[in-house]
């Protein structure tokens, strides 16, 4: 098979109710895909082989039909560039759905592992179950990181476990991990606990601790609760009230997690306690998810490639093979040798793996085993396998069928994607780090949606408020349509197109303004700020300078490549192209001219504006009037006025600047940053500061409302 069949394959993949894994020729000499059912994955599949021989480029095509599926899926990546090949090969329509974890990069993504999935509403029966799932995940995490378990270490973590969730499901008080080893070395702070704690049982078993247990009973705890808390990164992750991935939601909505600590950035133990805490996590997600639903239809698939980096985990991937079928929990394994393996491990692969997928043994200690579990393939086939041939051997109704030898798919490059620019938008954490050297963390809000959608939605607001209309467009995957439609006042309609991820893909900016120009239309895109002159680049000279395939008048160029892998070679029609740019700033939208005539087509962004001020600005929008009211209050920034009305940091900027091109207020900046108290926490704000103008304070004193102050 050619690499560009196999894009076409996976692309094609998304209505199959089977994962391509490779191709087989017959006796015939015709080709044929060899498939494993997708109801048997959730049985789980284990591979194995040694470095280079393909089973990472396996384990990536898997997870790309997956993604082309609408499916979610977690990566987990301690080694190679696994994960940066997927994101260059990712469809566009899931790059909302990505969740991208790099605690090598700034900020740290943050998740608090005693944070539940049910709130102080839900029934007694309900939020014991969560709690006891979520005490039993993380004493077996401890468990695993400890060679001496005591029991009384153990019942005293459980006891303080338990508090600190309870805590959290009742008062939502955001207890953390990190809280929870200062309780066992502050008495303030385990009677901080005690008084959280609404459980009689509990409570006085705290108090028991705090009377009766003395600093060196309690040191075999505090020791174990330091391997979390010492180091530095780990520390930064566990310390964190809200959590910025909702596990949960990453099940239910069909998410896709990457994880991608790579030993050689972050180090063994950053690896494999990060690992640790996200798949404990993600388990007990899928158990709550089944618990609260008792009917799972969607499954969620867990990929880790090189297995051995995580020889601590061999009890938990025992349980999980064990159990996960009944979760919709589907788990594909990859590692190098099963020798290498811990033994409870390499037994739990080997029995609960229903389906195999072997690449070349050669030179290792498996043989004898492997032969044992590829029925009728003997050691002289295993050996002449080679790199990029494996054997399959997939589970039967009744007896396990003929092991299958295919030759996996060849990948295929893609056009020069920003690998980086879509790792940033998708990056979960919402927090920066100077916030988690405090002993307590500050709250932080989930990511919610990606870049691409925050530009969209700021742009709506910003073009409905200079008095356009723009329509929602629902796009199905493959669909031909532009983010949005603009009604202009001249009765025409212009597309609306985002620029975020596609400016790393030139090909896809001029195929949507391509789509824009057949149909006689105008095309408006929406860039970040700074982000002008790299589309105008684009869009004035349609090739690549880079290249050296060809050669003009400007020099030499190669053309860009389609999502097809074709060169985009129609080009004459850009130079007749109508577009214009909206930057997008904390001010709101900068309209930049594209053409000589733009200057005298700009009132059709701003009629409400440049065209009917006056009677805009008859009466006061009702924003205006409870910003100018907060400004009146002493509420005189942006942060101030955001936290006392709930409005938008975009449309109290705008507000601000209407505001002042009326006359009412003055709007400077501070010369420091100010610091601020934000639910007990001390956040840092780079802030725009309003001063009432004396024709406000004689608009106040006149009539006392803010209505009577443009008359």
């Amino acid at each position: 098979m050619k690499p560009s069949e196999t894009r076409k394959l996976i692309r094609n993949s998304k209505n199959s109710n089977v994962t391509h894994i490779g191709s087989r020729t017959s006796i015939l000499g015709v080709e044929k895909n060899v498939s494993i059912k997708d109801k048997h994955r959730i049985k789980h599949v284990l591979t194995t082989g040694a470095n280079g021989t393909g089973k990472t480029k396996e384990l990536l095509h898997v997870a790309l039909q997956d993604t082309q599926k609408g499916r979610g899926l977690v990566i987990i990546n301690p080694k190679g560039k696994l994960i940066d090949e997927y994101l260059a090969k990712i469809p566009e329509n899931r790059y909302d759905d990505l969740i991208y974890v790099n605690p090598s990069e700034q900020p740290i993504t943050g998740i608090n592992v005693l944070e539940p999935y049910i709130g102080a509403t839900g029934s007694l029966a309900a939020k014991t179950n969560q709690t006891e799932l979520i005490v039993s995940n993380l004493i077996q995490l401890f468990k695993r990181r400890t060679d001496n378990w005591g029991a009384r270490f153990g019942r005293v973590l459980a006891t303080l476990l338990r508090a600190g969730i309870d805590a959290n499901i009742e008062h939502q008080s955001g207890y953390t991990l990190f809280d929870i080893k200062h309780c066992a070395t502050d008495d303030d702070k385990l009677k901080d606990l005690i008084d959280d704690t609404e459980d009689p049982e509990l409570r006085s078993q705290l108090v028991n601790i705090k009377n009766n247990l003395s600093d060196r009973e309690l040191e075999p705890l505090v020791r174990r609760l330091n391997d979390f808390t010492e180091n530095k990164t780990v520390r930064h992750v566990i310390n964190r009230e809200k959590s910025d991935i909702d596990f949960q939601e990453v099940l239910s909505h069909q998410k896709i997690l990457l994880i991608d600590a790579r030993e050689g950035e972050v180090g063994t133990t950053v690896t494999e306690l990060l690992t640790s805490i996200v798949i404990t996590k993600l388990w007990a997600a899928a158990q709550a998810r089944y618990y609260q639903n008792h009917d799972v239809h969607d499954p969620f698939f867990l990929f880790v490639d090189e297995l051995q980096s995580f020889p601590s985990e061999g009890t938990h991937f025992a349980e999980i093979l064990s159990k996960a079928r009944e979760y919709g929990l589907g788990c594909w394994f990859a590692t190098q040798y099963l020798s290498q393996l811990p033994r409870a491990m390499r037994d739990a692969a080997s029995n609960n793996c229903r389906t195999k997928l072997v690449f070349d043994p050669s030179g290792s200690e498996d043989l004898p085993k492997l032969k044992r579990m590829l029925r009728g393939t003997d050691q002289r086939q295993l050996t002449a396998l080679g790199d990029y041939r494996a054997v399959v051997q997939s589970p039967g109704t009744h007896r396990r069928q003929i092991a299958t030898i295919v030759d996996t798919y060849p990948p295929w490059e893609t056009e020069n994607v920003d690998i980086s620019q879509i790792k940033q938008a998708a990056t979960s954490a919402t927090a920066p780090d100077s916030t988690l050297e405090d002993l307590v963390v500050g709250t932080s809000g989930n990511a919610g949606g990606r870049r691409h959608t925050e530009l969209l939605s700021m742009a709506k607001s910003e073009l409905a408020e200079r008095g356009l209309r723009v329509k929602d467009l629902h796009q199905e995957v493959g669909e031909d349509k532009p983010d949005a439609y603009v009604y202009l006042p001249d009765s025409s309609v212009a597309h609306l197109e985002v620029e975020y991820h596609t400016l790393s893909k030139p090909s896809k900016t001029l195929t949507n303004l391509q789509r824009a120009h057949e149909r006689d239309r105008e095309c408006i895109f929406v860039v970040e700020e700074g982000q002008v002159k790299k589309l105008v680049n684009i869009l004035s000279d349609p090739v690549n300078r880079q290249g050296r395939q060809h050669e003009d008048d400007k020099g030499p160029f190669s053309y860009y490549i389609d999502e097809e892998g074709e060169p985009f070679t129609d080009i004459e029609w850009v130079e007749n192209a109508d577009y214009r740019i909206l930057e997008v700033s904390e001010d709101g939208l900068i309209l930049n001219n594209t053409s000589d005539e733009a200057s005298a087509e700009d009132s059709q962004y701003d009629t409400t504006e440049t065209q009917n001020s006056e009677n805009r600005f008859e009466d006061l929008r009702e924003i205006d009037q409870t910003v100018l009211s907060c400004i009146k209050k002493g509420k005189d920034d942006v942060q101030q006025v955001t936290s006392t009305t709930g409005l938008p940091n975009h449309k109290v900027n705008y507000s601000f600047r209407k505001l002042a091109e009326l006359g009412l207020i003055t709007v400077e900046k501070p010369d420091e940053p100010v610091e601020r108290i934000i639910d007990g926490q001390k956040r840092v704000f780079q802030v725009k500061v309003a001063e009432l103008t004396p024709k406000a304070e004689a608009g106040f004193e006149l009539g006392g409302s803010v209505e009577t102050l443009n008359q």
